[in-house]
């Protein structure tokens, strides 16, 4: 909807006090769906160097060319329009493998006075023997947990999956000269997940993110934080691969004719994916 309104009532508005603009007549547009605090930074750029354009309520002032007006009301014929309403997944994967490799060398051997054993019993034998044991042992194991949040276009979510630990924390203190210690024990959120504002142009989606992922320390009472902040791009429906955590951890035993190497690794992954759920209805 398009009005005319005399120049006086929005000069102010407009700031085209002191200020000398082509002699455009002041349009205003109402806005049907969206803010003009969220439409006004898009057409800014249409109005030209001599034009100017605000914002009042749910109405965008224009002053500006004739073919510049035009080309705005062509753009608020796609930005104009309610808010999508979006259906977030959230696919949480834990992969686990682990690995042990090795060899264990057993004898026992005669001698003139009697019998040595290694990595044996030490049973008594009629003549010397010896047996070389090798081992290669392989696991994997896969967990998958899937969330989903319902959100509007350009507004955050959250979503988060965890539990708690207990953290304990020593209090020292003097009272009449003698050292005193109190411990309390608090349970504490360890949680992973993320706040994500979605932003859909045609059936490509992009992701804001801010994530973050605690993890119960190595030691009693400590929590492992980690924070990662990004953009993301990928379309409607389509799963779009966010980072994750791959750790690996490795060991060696050793002794006496045995040797032990074994390794664990894990790989924490998170992908998600935007599925909206009234776009039929923008059709």
């Amino acid at each position: 909807m398009m009005k005319r309104l005399p120049l006086f009532l929005f000069a102010a508005l407009l700031g085209v006090a002191g200020t000398v603009f082509a002699d455009y007549p002041i349009e205003v547009i109402e806005l049907k769906s969206r803010p003009y605090e969220e439409i006004l930074p898009l057409v800014r750029p249409f109005v030209g160097s001599d034009g100017t354009v605000t914002g009042m309520g749910n109405n965008l002032v224009i002053k500006a060319a004739p073919e510049q007006v035009r080309e705005i009301k062509r753009l608020l014929a796609t930005l104009d329009r309610p808010p999508k309403r979006l259906r977030i997944l959230v696919d949480n994967g834990d992969d686990r493998a682990r690995s042990s490799s090795g060899y264990r060398a057993s004898a026992d051997i005669k001698t003139g006075n009697g019998q040595i054993s290694i990595n044996s019993p030490g049973y008594p034998v009629d003549s010397s023997r010896g047996e070389i044991r090798l081992h290669d042992r392989h696991s994997t194991t896969t967990q998958s947990s899937r969330q989903f949040v319902q959100a509007m276009e350009g507004q955050p979510a959250y979503i988060s999956s965890g539990l708690q630990v207990p953290l304990r924390t020593t209090e020292r203190y003097y009272g009449g000269g003698i050292p005193y210690q109190r411990t309390t024990t608090q349970m504490h959120d360890v949680t992973r997940g993320f706040y994500v504002v979605p932003r859909v142009s045609g059936d490509a989606v992009t992701l804001e993110i801010a994530q973050h992922n605690d993890q119960p320390g190595r030691r009693y009472g400590v929590v492992d934080t980690q924070r990662v902040d990004s953009v993301v791009h990928g379309r409607l429906g389509e799963w779009i691969d966010l980072g994750g955590l791959d750790t690996t951890e490795t060991a060696h035993q050793g002794g006496l004719g045995r040797a032990v190497n074994s390794q664990q690794g894990r790989l924490q992954g998170i992908k998600v994916k935007v599925e909206c759920l009234n776009c039929d209805a923008d059709r």
